[in-house]
């Protein structure tokens, strides 16, 4: 026969100590036709997954925003290059491959027909510069995502007491890292935009990749080897992973929606939430 619940409630201290041994037996295979070790296994599981959710996700998200919160001044230096370099960049080659002029010439068509507008784009899309464009736009994106690795040096950083420096946001630039990481982001952007095709396929390939760059900034791994590492990692927390990522994406959009330039400030945040995210998995670094 099981144990009855008012017979649980009514254990004394004791006695817990003896089924939370039994339950650890249980685990390491013992004792499995005891009928008490029965019981505990469904009773200790319902509890440590729901302590799991509890506190996992919540310490997870606690250490998210003191990442952020302690590197503000980094975090804004670092969008304010990133964005700055963004607009330069994208303006540049808009101009440089010639759509800047074949938009000028129908913008008229905004107020006076639109659907002629839409009709001039479609043909705009099909030209040849508009797919060189597109390229280039890829290698932009490419050149400038390596200053993420920047804020996950700084997290390093705070989690070892040590003072960051404004130079660590070019920590993805420095010698053969900076072809590891722009090789990396135009491998991620390229497949990115294909597998977005279906939505699905594209969110997949944001979390099978989602600790691929601390992966191959901290372990030195390869791009394949980082994926493998993180989809052993997506296994052990991944609840906690698909609750944290929303709340970061959302932190990060609500810069923009609600303060106009805090995009500033919040923008970067899905980066502390993945390092965050990251440390509780891999546990690199020992937590005070």
């Amino acid at each position: 026969m099981g144990l009855s619940a008012e017979k649980v409630h009514r254990v004394s201290e004791t006695g817990l100590k003896y089924l939370q041994s039994s339950a650890q037996k249980y685990r390491k295979g013992c004792g499995k036709n005891k009928p008490e070790i029965k019981f505990l296994k469904a009773y200790f599981c319902a509890m440590e997954n729901k302590e799991f959710m509890k506190t996992g996700t919540e310490h997870i998200l606690k250490s998210a925003f003191a990442y952020w919160s302690k590197t503000l001044l980094y975090q804004a230096v670092y969008s304010l290059i990133y964005f700055s370099l963004f607009f330069v960049g994208y303006f540049y080659l808009f101009q440089y491959f010639g759509l800047w002029d074949e938009f000028a010439k129908n913008s008229d068509l905004v107020r006076t027909d639109m659907a002629a507008f839409n009709q001039k784009m479609e043909e705009i899309a099909r030209l040849p510069q508009t797919r060189n464009f597109g390229l280039a736009f890829f290698f932009l994106l490419a050149f400038l995502n390596p200053l993420n690795v920047g804020l996950y040096r700084i997290y390093r950083k705070a989690d070892l007491g040590e003072a960051p420096e404004f130079n660590d946001l070019f920590a993805g630039y420095r010698g053969w890292d900076f072809f590891k990481f722009f090789g990396f982001y135009l491998f991620w952007i390229i497949i990115f935009t294909y597998a977005n095709a279906t939505v699905i396929l594209g969110v997949v390939w944001i979390f099978v990749t989602l600790f691929s760059v601390p992966l191959l900034y901290f372990r030195n791994v390869n791009t394949f080897e980082g994926i493998r590492l993180t989809v052993t990692g997506l296994k052990r927390k991944f609840p906690a992973v698909v609750a944290c990522v929303l709340v970061a994406v959302l932190f990060s959009m609500c810069g923009f929606i609600v303060f106009g330039v805090g995009i500033l400030l919040t923008f970067p945040f899905w980066h502390a939430m993945i390092y965050a995210l990251y440390q509780n998995i891999y546990k690199e670094v020992e937590e005070v």
